[in-house]
C-alpha cells in the first residue's frame, strides 16, 4: 500500500468510528457483497428515477421484458423469455415467462405492462424519463398533446391577441422571436407540418405582419384542436388495441411509430419496469410504497432495509424466476458521498466496490494499483446553461464561455485519468454515427471578441455567476477550475456553491441557477440518448432551451419517412443537405425490407448529426470531457466486466459502465484481502 494512501487511512480511522460510517452499527449481519452508490436514492420509483445511483437500484429490484447482458449488454430474455419482430421493425410481439412473479407470489403478467406504461406515460405521474417510451405508437400523445392543446388555447392564444392588440402594425422579427421564446410557442407546435407556420416560427429577418399575426392566431387554434383529437385518440387505443395491448396475460404487442434499431435497449431501461398497480393505486401507499415495509418489486432482489444516510439492504428474491442464477443471497449499499471516505471503505475492506468515487489527488498513485480500473465511457461530463438568465440568453457569451476553457488543462491537471477533452455532446464510440465539426475549443481572443461584441468587454456588466454542482469533492474541483478560467480569460467573476443532491435536482428543474454541472450516462449506444436530451422542454433539458430546427430534426430520427416523403422541407440550414437528400432517396430505392431499414438507418444517423451541428452553434451547454471511469473493485468481485465478450469473438470496452447486479457475486474463497 502506497504511503500517502495508508496515511489516509490512518488519519481517517478514528473519525470513521465516531461518525459511524462503518457496518459496526448496522442492524443486519455483512452482507454477501457491499459497494458505495455515491448518494441517497431519491426514490425508488422507477417511473420517478433519473440517476445513475438509482439505475442500479431498479435494475436489482425490477426486471422488464428485457435486461442486460452483463457479458454482452445486448438485450437479454427478462420477464419476457421470448419476443418477434415484423420485418418492418415496427411490430414487437413479447412472450412473457410463466414463472415470472412479482416478490408477494403474484404472477407478472402483460396487463402489468401495459398499466405502468400507461402509468409512466401520465402526466398527473411527473415522469422526466416518459420520453423513453416515445417510440411507441400513441405514446407521445398521451405524454403532452393534451398539455400542449392546453397552453395553446389558453397562454399562447391569449398572448398573441395581446401582442396584437399592442402592436396593430405588425413586429420586427427579433421581438417576434422574444415573444415566441418567453411563450413557450415551439414546443406544442413542433409536429405541425404546414409550411407557412412553420417559415413564421423561423423568420428572423422579415417583418411579421398584422397578416402573419391573424394567420398565426387561427393556426394555434386549429393546431390546439388537432392536438386535442390525437390526445384524446391516444387516451382511448394505448394499451386497449394500440401501442401495447396485451392479448393474453403472457403475450405483449408493442407497436412502434417507426423502426427503432435501440428499442430492445429501452425495454431494459427502469422507467419500462412494470410496477405493482394495487399498490401505486392505493390512496394510502401512493406516495411510499417502495419503502421497505410496503414495497413488491419483481426483479432478482427485494429491499429489506433502507437505513437513511448509511445504507439499503437487498436480499436475493425468492419468487424471482432466475433465482438459482443469483448466486448473492444479500447487497449492502452505501449512500457515502465524501470520496476521502469512501476510498478508506475500500481499503479497509469495508466495501467491495467503488465506482467513480476517490479523490482526484490521488490518481496518479491510484492507477498504479492493480485494484483500480480504468476503462472509457460513453458518458460525457458537461455543464448546462441558464438561456433564460441574462446574460446567459445570449448565444455570443454562451459561446465565449465554452472559447475561455482549457479543457485539456483540466483533464491533466484536475482530473489525470487520460479524460478526452470534449467539444461536443456525443461520446465517441458509436457505431454509424460520424460527429459534426466543433470549433469550441480553447480561443480565448474569439472569446473575448464575442463577449465585447455582446456589450461586456472584459467581462464588464456581467454579475457574479454561480456555478452549481451536487455535493462532491471531484465537482468541487472542476467548479473552481472552470470558475478560475471565466475570470483569468474573460474577466468574469465566478462563484462555485454545491446542493445536496436533491436539493440540486429540485434548483435545476426550477431553472433557478446560472452554470449548473451535468453529466449523461448513455442509456443505449445511440447519439439519441444524448441529443434528445435538449429537444424543448424535455424531461433532461433543464436550460431553457429550445430550437424548432433542432426539435424537428430530432422528431424526423425518430421517423425518417417524413423526410423521405418531403426531403426538401428539412434541407434548410443543414450543414450536409446534398447527403440528406442522397439518403433519403436510398430509402426510396430499396428493394427490400431489410435493405430500407438498413437505408432508414443511415439517414437516420445522418439527421441526428445535423441536430448535433445546431446544438454546438447555439450552445445551451459547455461539454468538458468524455468520462474515463474509474472502478475500484475487490480482486474477488466476479461478473464485473469492463471488456465485453460478443458471441463472434470480438470484444469492446464497456462504454456504458454498466455492470448488473443481478449477475455479480463475490468468490471470498479467492487468495488476496
Amino acid at each position: 500500500m502506497d504511503r500517502t494512501l495508508t496515511g489516509i487511512v490512518v488519519a481517517l480511522l478514528s473519525a470513521l468510528v465516531l461518525v459511524g460510517l462503518t457496518f459496526s452499527r448496522s442492524v443486519d449481519p455483512p452482507a454477501d457483497f457491499r459497494f458505495n452508490n455515491q448518494t441517497e436514492p431519491q426514490t425508488l420509483d422507477v417511473h420517478l428515477m433519473t440517476g445513475v445511483p438509482e439505475e442500479r437500484y431498479a435494475s436489482a429490484l425490477f426486471e422488464g421484458f428485457t435486461r442486460r447482458n452483463p457479458r454482452t449488454l445486448q438485450p437479454a430474455p427478462g420477464v419476457a423469455e421470448s419476443w418477434d419482430v415484423s420485418p418492418d421493425g415496427k411490430r414487437y410481439v413479447f412472450h412473457l415467462r410463466t414463472d415470472a412473479r412479482w416478490s408477494d407470489g403474484r404472477p407478472v403478467t402483460a396487463s402489468d405492462f401495459v398499466f405502468s406504461w400507461r402509468r409512466l406515460l401520465d402526466p398527473k405521474t411527473g415522469s422526466e424519463y416518459a420520453y423513453m417510451a416515445y417510440p411507441v405508437r400513441y405514446a407521445e400523445a398521451l405524454h403532452t398533446y393534451a398539455g400542449h392543446a392546453e397552453m395553446l388555447s389558453n397562454q399562447i392564444a391569449k398572448a398573441v391577441e395581446e401582442l396584437t392588440h399592442t402592436h396593430p402594425d405588425g413586429l420586427d422579427a427579433a421581438e417576434w422571436q422574444r415573444f415566441l421564446a418567453k411563450n413557450g410557442v415551439h414546443d406544442p407546435l413542433r409536429h405541425e407540418a404546414d409550411e407557412a407556420l412553420r417559415e413564421l416560427l423561423g423568420r428572423r429577418t422579415a417583418r411579421v405582419t398584422r397578416a402573419d399575426l391573424d394567420g398565426f392566431a387561427v393556426s394555434v387554434g386549429r393546431a390546439a384542436l388537432h392536438l386535442r383529437q390525437q390526445s384524446e385518440e391516444a387516451r382511448t387505443h394505448f394499451g386497449v388495441d394500440g401501442g401495447i395491448v396485451a392479448l393474453d396475460d403472457h403475450t405483449a404487442v408493442v407497436e412502434l411509430r417507426a423502426p427503432t434499431p435501440y428499442f430492445l435497449d429501452v425495454t431494459s431501461h427502469y422507467s419500462l419496469m412494470p410496477v405493482p398497480r394495487w399498490l401505486v393505486t392505493d390512496p394510502k401507499r401512493r406516495d411510499d410504497w417502495f419503502l421497505p415495509e410496503h414495497i413488491v418489486s419483481n426483479g432478482a432482489y427485494v429491499l429489506k432495509r433502507w437505513l437513511v444516510h448509511d445504507h439499503l439492504r437487498l436480499e436475493r428474491s425468492e419468487t424471482y424466476w432466475g433465482k438459482s442464477e443469483v448466486r448473492m443471497a444479500s447487497i449492502d449499499v452505501r449512500t457515502v458521498e465524501s470520496d476521502t471516505t469512501v476510498l478508506n471503505l475500500f481499503l479497509t475492506h469495508a466495501i467491495d466496490w467503488d465506482p467513480e468515487m476517490y479523490p482526484r489527488e490521488l490518481g496518479a498513485e491510484l492507477r498504479r494499483r492493480s485494484d483500480f480500473i480504468t476503462t472509457p465511457s460513453l458518458s460525457v461530463y458537461f455543464y448546462r446553461l441558464n438561456t433564460t438568465r441574462p446574460p446567459l440568453n445570449d448565444r455570443r457569451v454562451r459561446k465565449a464561455l465554452n472559447l475561455a476553457i482549457d479543457r485539456k488543462l483540466l483533464t491533466e491537471q484536475v482530473l489525470g485519468l487520460g479524460q478526452p477533452p470534449a467539444t461536443r455532446l456525443v461520446p465517441p464510440g458509436i457505431a454509424g454515427y460520424a460527429p459534426p465539426e466543433s470549433d469550441l475549443g480553447l480561443d480565448v481572443p474569439r472569446a473575448r471578441a464575442l463577449l465585447a461584441e455582446a456589450g461586456f468587454p472584459n467581462g464588464k456588466g456581467i454579475p457574479e455567476v454561480g456555478i452549481l454542482y451536487n455535493t462532491n469533492q471531484g465537482h468541487k474541483a472542476i467548479a473552481e477550475f472552470v470558475a478560475d478560467e471565466l475570470r483569468r480569460n474573460l474577466g468574469i467573476h465566478a462563484n462555485a456553491y454545491n446542493q445536496e443532491w436533491q436539493s440540486y435536482l429540485d434548483t435545476s428543474r426550477m431553472l433557478d441557477y446560472d452554470i449548473s454541472r451535468y453529466a449523461w450516462l448513455g442509456d443505449y449506444a445511440d447519439p439519441n440518448t444524448f441529443l434528445d436530451l435538449f429537444v424543448t422542454n424535455g424531461g433532461n433539458n433543464e436550460t431553457g432551451f429550445s430550437s424548432p430546427v433542432y426539435d424537428r430534426l430530432i422528431a424526423a430520427a425518430a421517423d425518417v419517412s417524413t423526410v423521405v416523403a418531403t426531403p426538401e422541407r428539412f434541407l434548410a440550414g443543414l450543414e450536409k443537405p446534398a447527403e440528406v437528400r442522397t439518403l433519403a432517396e436510398a430509402v426510396r430505392r430499396a428493394a427490400t425490407p431489410a435493405e430500407s431499414l438498413q437505408a432508414q438507418a443511415k439517414l437516420r444517423m445522418s439527421l441526428l448529426r445535423e441536430a448535433e451541428a445546431v446544438l454546438l452553434t447555439e450552445v445551451p451547454l459547455i461539454p468538458l470531457y468524455f468520462y474515463v471511469v474509474a472502478n475500484m473493485v475487490s480482486p474477488k468481485l466476479r461478473g464485473f466486466y469492463t471488456t465485453l465478450h460478443f458471441d463472434d469473438g470480438t470484444t469492446a470496452p464497456n462504454l456504458q459502465d454498466v455492470h448488473p447486479l443481478r449477475d455479480m457475486w463475490m468468490d471470498r474463497s479467492a487468495s488476496g484481502p
